[in-house]
């Protein structure tokens, strides 16, 4: 789960969880307000927002971003020339 702060252009800053275990983002006003929310992602989609999208534009308060990705890692076999 991430708790990321996302700063407004008018000077506010809005509250974004995401929570790749359970497929749910949600966005909270500066009030603490519900104002977006999307349930039903694949794993990958959050992560994949989180990168390409969080990560640009807000802070993450919650989590190291090596411990989010260090179980969807994949691994790549080292090249051997003797099999190229």
């Amino acid at each position: 789960m991430g708790i990321w702060a996302w700063v407004q252009p008018v000077d506010r800053i809005w509250k974004v969880v995401s929570d790749y275990e359970k497929g749910k983002i949600c966005v909270f006003n500066e009030k603490d307000s519900l104002i977006y929310e999307q349930k039903g992602l694949a794993r990958e989609a959050v992560l994949l927002i989180e990168k390409n999208f969080l990560e640009v534009v807000a802070t993450n308060l919650s989590e190291t971003k090596s411990n989010i990705r260090q179980d969807t890692k994949k691994s790549i076999p080292e090249y051997n020339p003797m099999f190229a």
